[in-house]
């Protein structure tokens, strides 16, 4: 009763914490008073934003703005077809430095930093557009989102957040000081950087906002054909409906900045889960979790994914959470462990398919112990009942959750509205740029050349390596597939490039080193002790390569399907540290990891002065 009321109690302040982020993200200095238009010089009419309504030809938008505390502020503007001019209390703002494609951008929009308010008083914007297909439309947000305080707000909700899940989920006083860090970096990343920045598939049509926002409005789960996003399982995005609905929240004064909040929510759960599995697994080598935590918190890819907006981070959160329950059931075999791994394994289910990772997992471990038992009768006699027990309270997690994430999409495919199963309608509105190989050599080559020579990768062009699937999971996974402006940045992209490939060739010294000293009888019993991390560190390659093979597109082989890997890769990595054998070259080589971790201080301090 007493282990209850702590688990009710921590879900509890788990979720208040959740809360408190949402309401956060209502805190508005800037308020939109009016929206007005005009058509073809007529007088103004009041609006609401996004405004989008059919016209042909020019027409005039006005807002008036409050709460601008200098002359100078930054706004993100998405004209729809063409901005032509724009004034500030009646002032033109110059636009020479955008470009044809920028003042017609709707779907991204552009920024433009003005300084020509008056401070605390009513400031009046005016865009003049032209529409020449309809809708015409319009929106305007504020990118100053975040004050100093707002910011401060959400880093102290985020340690609350911590120090509640640690209760449960233990981790030591350095990995909590890593985690501070960790989410500092994250906090002054969100600063700079909007929903509509460095993300995938949010606004497209039929994204993940347009998923939880069909829930919202309709009550119900969208077709799978009729969006971008809508084949995917739906526990992220009634988490993320939920969460919504908690605060008064305003999408056309405060962005979707409620979305990033949630995902560092999500983020935190995951780097609470994946710390306690690092010091569960690594508990008599204090050092070593002290590295491994500073490699897995501060990865560059992983503060990119901290607050984006889509279900990966809801798979990362459920995935950490069932792979060390899964962990400290390999270790104990005891019930109520496999029912926490299993009821998270589920959850990463419902988030996204990539959850099957974690599912083969356990799976594979579930079939190993019940070989075990069956090869000794006796023992298979005496625990007959629990065995039933686990393999229900397993398989019926598991079947209940691929028949919740799978049923809507077959039932749409059998019906003729769908044409995959798997991803719906998706493949149809696939952009061709995005096509690459799909022939052996694209999976069993690494281009080792242009890897170390281009500091980031791109989903479009073939120079940075897209062609081959482990140039592109490799480099994306750390900085995904984005780049970064700067000599500075370029610097950085190159040598945690160089950083990554000594990690791995360390680690493969180490091993290589190793087996002339490890017998028959040895390497099994090490096989099984390490059976969670071998199975997490093959199915998410697996699957991977699986999707890519079905759907050969750059974009396909992004790391962040498969983020969580990380963990296992780590795991392995530092085993040449954990291990009695002082093989000090491979030491020295696997160092690297931690450093990649320790090189986003010097990428954040070069981002902020952007």
């Amino acid at each position: 009763m007493k282990t209850t009321y702590r688990y009710l109690l921590t879900t509890l302040l788990s979720l208040g914490a959740l809360v408190a982020l949402m309401w956060i993200s209502t805190w508005q200095a800037i308020s939109l008073k009016t929206i007005e238009v005009a058509y073809n010089g007529s007088e103004y009419q009041p609006i609401t934003l996004p405004y989008s309504q059919d016209h042909i030809g020019a027409y005039s938008v006005r807002v008036t703005i409050d709460g601008i505390k200098t002359n100078k502020h930054s706004f993100r503007i998405y004209p729809d077809d063409e901005i032509h001019a724009l004034l500030v209390n009646g002032k033109p703002v110059s636009l020479d430095h955008l470009s044809v494609d920028d003042r017609r951008n709707y779907g991204a929009g552009f920024n433009i930093e003005i300084d020509q308010f008056t401070p605390d008083q009513l400031n009046i914007i005016e865009a003049q557009l032209s529409n020449a297909s309809n809708p015409a439309g319009f929106r305007i947000e504020s990118t100053k989102r975040l004050s100093n305080g707002k910011l401060l707000a959400v880093y102290a909700v985020l340690l609350v957040l911590v120090l509640v899940l640690k209760q449960h989920l233990k981790i030591n006083r350095s990995q909590v000081l890593v985690l501070i860090i960790s989410l500092a970096i994250s906090v002054l990343y969100l600063s700079k950087t909007d929903e509509r920045t460095r993300t995938f598939d949010v606004f497209e049509g039929g994204g993940h906002r347009d998923y939880i926002e069909y829930l919202i409005e309709h009550k119900k789960l969208p077709i799978p054909g009729d969006g971008w996003e809508y084949h995917q399982p739906p526990l992220y995005y009634l988490s993320a409906a939920l969460a919504k609905q908690a605060a008064p929240i305003d999408s056309k004064t405060s962005g979707e900045l409620w979305g990033q909040l949630f995902a560092l929510f999500l983020w935190t759960l995951f780097l609470v889960g994946s710390l306690a599995t690092i010091k569960v697994s690594f508990r008599k080598h204090p050092l070593v979790i002290l590295m491994a935590s500073t490699a897995l918190c501060l990865w560059p890819a992983g503060i990119i994914h901290s607050i984006r907006i889509g279900n990966d981070l809801g798979v990362y959160a459920c995935y950490a959470l069932a792979f060390y329950y899964t962990i400290k059931w390999w270790k104990n075999r005891d019930s109520a462990t496999l029912f926490w791994a299993s009821l998270w394994m589920a959850g990463s289910l419902l988030s996204k398919s990539n959850g099957l990772a974690v599912a083969g997992a356990l799976g594979v471990l579930m079939l190993f112990h019940v070989y075990g038992l069956v090869r000794k009768p006796a023992l298979l006699k005496q625990h007959k009942t629990k065995l039933l027990r686990d393999i229900a309270i397993a398989g019926g997690l598991f079947c209940s959750a691929i028949l919740l994430n799978f049923a809507d999409n077959i039932k749409h495919y059998l019906d003729g509205t769908s044409k995959d199963w798997l991803l719906s309608n998706v493949s149809e509105m696939i952009n061709p740029g995005l096509k690459v190989g799909n022939a052996p050599k694209n999976y069993l080559i690494l281009d080792s050349a242009t890897f170390l020579q281009e500091p980031f990768i791109s989903t479009w062009e073939d120079k940075y390596g897209r062609q081959y699937f482990w140039n592109f999971v490799l480099r994306s996974s750390l900085s995904s597939e984005y780049s970064f402006n700067g000599e500075g940045m370029k610097i950085w992209g190159i040598t945690n490039g160089i950083l990554l490939m000594a990690m791995l060739a360390g680690t493969l010294i180490f091993y290589l080193q190793r087996q002339p000293q490890t017998n028959t009888a040895t390497l099994k019993r090490v096989l099984y002790r390490n059976a969670p991390w071998i199975m997490a560190l093959v199915f998410p390659f697996i699957l991977l390569l699986a999707y890519r093979i079905k759907v050969p597109l750059s974009c396909n082989t992004d790391f962040r399907y498969i983020y969580p890997v990380l963990l296992p890769i780590l795991y392995f990595v530092f085993q040449a540290w954990s291990s009695s054998s002082r093989l000090m070259l491979a030491r020295s080589m696997t160092l690297a990891a931690p450093v990649i971790g320790l090189s986003s201080l010097m990428w954040i301090y070069l981002l902020l002065q952007q």
